[in-house]
């Protein structure tokens, strides 16, 4: 049965109404459309929703609810209203975004909460929007999308140079900022014009739903600074979508909150692909201290006025010493054939006095003269007008790090590498870190490869009081057929083999060869990708496509490529965004092969977390939370790619006798013949 919108804003018309809710029109013949399902909202990787005007307890679901779904937002709703989190795995097919955004407003808007929704990239936001978009057709909400400076200041985008460093951009922002302030030149006009362009982007926000880049486009259209705009809209807005790191990172999660109404300000969190969550926040409170770096501070010393430190130490002596001790330490440390080494507690501090012959106060005051003498370098190139960062100011904040960082938690060594010997921090226990998250009463963390949830709740330090909650696909299983073999792994040991190799890779040819679909190839590493490339490309009678590391315009490029035709092969790696973050419905991708079972490498970080969790949960968990899980993590991540549609048909090879462990994660099979069953499954043999 089709449904009547208002032709304006798009609006869902209610029965016996003769205006429309959003716009406040009066609707008449031409003022109203008829439509079967809400096209411009919908996510073609799944089935058509079909909007309904009311659904039974469920009222900010905007959709007739596919299966599960009711039984998700009741789930959510409870949860939230009980002051609990829930942790919940549903794959594809289930609409996580709109089942969580419907029971989380259901909860907040009648307590006059907001809505924070975490997620890891900006399609992902972009998502929400349109969701929202949805929702308003029926209830009254409002929500944008929040990025950070260096995306939204137009400033910088019209230079069109490469990302500044947060703090160089924030320097100049501000700075801008102030000179606008007090009416002086070299102010921002940007700036100059935001508040007057509030209401106008709020009204634009309310009625359209815009992704971040419309947002920018809009405000930029207004004379006024995007970012700006953003952090002042928050207040006025139901639902703020923004990236892991705006509550991840304490300065920024500090502005954040301020933004959205102060750190009292009642909210209610949505964590998107929450086993990313974890390795995010160990990533964000992690740092190194190159010898690149060191040399740049070295160069910058020649530009700078005060040119002592603490105790009288000339400043590129103190680098110079700096310098010396890490060389020293990676020299003493490192094992013969090893390129990295645990430092014992306080190495590079007594390396250092015993060089520069001052106190462990007289070092700190040397360090922090090192910063204050950065800062003074970084306001004189803003004044300047000059797009760069202090390298001084880089080496001392990384040496008040290292030297301020607890022993508990974190894992410091020294490493070498392309670039020579440097230093580096690693943060091993994300609990300290998300103490902001434990302590909300409810929050709902969610992902398509969330479990063992028991495990996720540890590593986070949930509340043990935290609602696990899993959900069928409900997409048609005889659909996907995962199969693995028995006769070949990418051990270690056997991979030194180069017959156990050419098999490997002969296997590889023959499965991409079996079949006329579009499949993509996943290895364990970049490395083994750019060895077996060769006889991939003397093999495959097929166009060849390749994931590119840090060239992301090269690999977007390729994988449009690939996704319009229908016989391609695509190769990339686990646990990349091709294999997390990206969706191909129909025939876009139809088989996989999954090259080895990707276990993270060897590592002092890893063997540091594997201790700290054997301690704290028992031995053997920390082999299993830091390696097996994130493991088969990485090929479930991968063979989701294959089926995105009630009508998709896909199969998945794993080329590892290892993957028998867990057959029942995997949903895998033994195959003796995996070329022909490839080849049988999609009708071809």
């Amino acid at each position: 049965m089709a449904s009547q919108f208002c032709a304006r804003c798009g609006t869902l018309v209610l029965p016996g109404r003769g205006w429309c809710s959003r716009c406040r029109r009066p609707l008449d013949g031409d003022s109203v459309v008829e439509r079967r399902s809400l096209s411009d909202y919908d996510d073609r990787a799944l089935p058509p929703k079909v909007l309904t005007a009311e659904n039974e307890g469920m009222p900010y679901m905007p959709y007739v609810p596919r299966a599960c779904q009711g039984d998700m937002v009741s789930d959510i709703r409870r949860a939230l209203d009980e002051g609990r989190h829930i942790l919940m795995e549903s794959g594809t097919g289930t609409g996580k975004t709109i089942v969580s955004l419907a029971g989380a407003l259901e909860h907040a808007k009648a307590r006059g909460k907001k809505i924070v929704y975490l997620t890891r990239t900006i399609s992902q936001c972009d998502q929400v929007m349109k969701e929202l978009k949805a929702i308003s057709c029926i209830r009254d909400v409002s929500g944008m999308t929040v990025t950070g400076r260096s995306k939204s200041c137009p400033l910088h985008a019209a230079t069109g140079q490469d990302p500044l460093p947060p703090g160089v951009l924030s320097l100049m922002c501000e700075d801008r900022k102030q000179r606008s302030n007090r009416g002086q030149a070299g102010g921002c006009r940007y700036y100059d014009r935001t508040k007057g362009a509030l209401d106008s982007a709020e009204a634009y926000c309310r009625a359209s739903f815009p992704t971040s880049d419309e947002l920018d486009r809009h405000c930029e259209s207004l004379g006024a600074c995007p970012y700006e705009v953003k952090k002042m809209l928050m207040r006025r807005m139901d639902v703020v979508v923004a990236p892991y790191i705006q509550v991840l990172s304490e300065d920024i999660r500090a502005n954040f909150l301020s933004n959205l109404g102060g750190e009292d300000a009642p909210m209610t969190l949505i964590v998107d692909e929450a086993h990313n969550l974890a390795d995010a926040a160990r990533e964000q409170e992690s740092f190194s201290l190159t010898m690149r770096s060191i040399e740049s501070a070295l160069d910058e010393c020649a530009a700078v006025k005060s040119r002592s430190i603490a105790g009288g130490i000339a400043i590129d002596d103190f680098l110079r010493h700096l310098r010396a001790s890490v060389k020293r330490l990676a020299s003493e440390h490192i094992p013969f054939s090893k390129t990295e080494a645990v430092l014992p507690k306080d190495a590079l501090e007594d390396a250092m006095l015993s060089r520069l012959k001052i106190g462990r106060e007289g070092l700190s005051a040397a360090i922090g003269d090192l910063i204050g003498i950065g800062e003074a370098r970084m306001e004189a190139l803003s004044e300047d007008g000059a797009r760069a960062s202090s390298e001084i100011l880089a080496v001392g904040t990384a040496l008040s790090l290292w030297i301020g960082t607890p022993s508990d938690g974190y894992v410091r060594g020294v490493k070498t590498g392309d670039d020579g010997e440097y230093l580096h921090a690693a943060c091993i226990d994300p609990k300290r870190i998300v103490e902001f998250m434990q302590g909300l009463p409810g929050a709902v963390h969610m992902s398509g490869t969330l479990a063992p949830l028991e495990q996720y709740q540890k590593i986070m330090g949930l509340p043990k009081n935290s609602v696990p909650r899993t959900y069928p696909s409900p997409f048609p299983k005889e659909n996907k057929k995962v199969v693995y073999v028995g006769d070949m792994s990418t051990k270690y040991e056997d991979m030194q083999n180069p017959a156990v190799v050419s098999r490997m890779e002969d296997r590889i040819v023959r499965l991409c060869n079996a079949v006329e679909k579009n499949t993509l190839v996943f290895f364990t590493s970049y490395r083994m990708m750019r060895s077996m490339r060769p006889a991939m490309e003397r093999g495959i009678a097929k166009s060849l496509f390749w994931e590119e590391s840090g060239r992301q315009k090269s690999t977007s490029r390729s994988l449009d490529a690939f996704r319009r035709g229908r016989n391609g092969v695509f190769f990339s790696v686990m646990g990349g965004s091709v294999a997390e973050g990206i969706d191909f419905p129909g025939d876009e991708l139809c088989f996989a092969v999954i090259v080895g079972i990707p276990y993270p490498p060897p590592s002092i970080e890893a063997k540091a977390a594997q201790d700290l969790l054997d301690a704290r949960y028992g031995p053997g968990t920390g082999w299993k939370f830091t390696s097996e899980t994130p493991a088969v993590r990485k090929i479930r991540q991968a063979v989701g790619r294959l089926i995105r549609t009630e009508t998709d048909r896909g199969m998945a090879v794993i080329l590892d006798s290892r993957a028998s462990r867990y057959e029942r994660q995997l949903d895998a099979t033994l195959s003796l013949d995996p070329v022909g069953d490839a080849a049988r499954f999609f009708g071809e043999g």
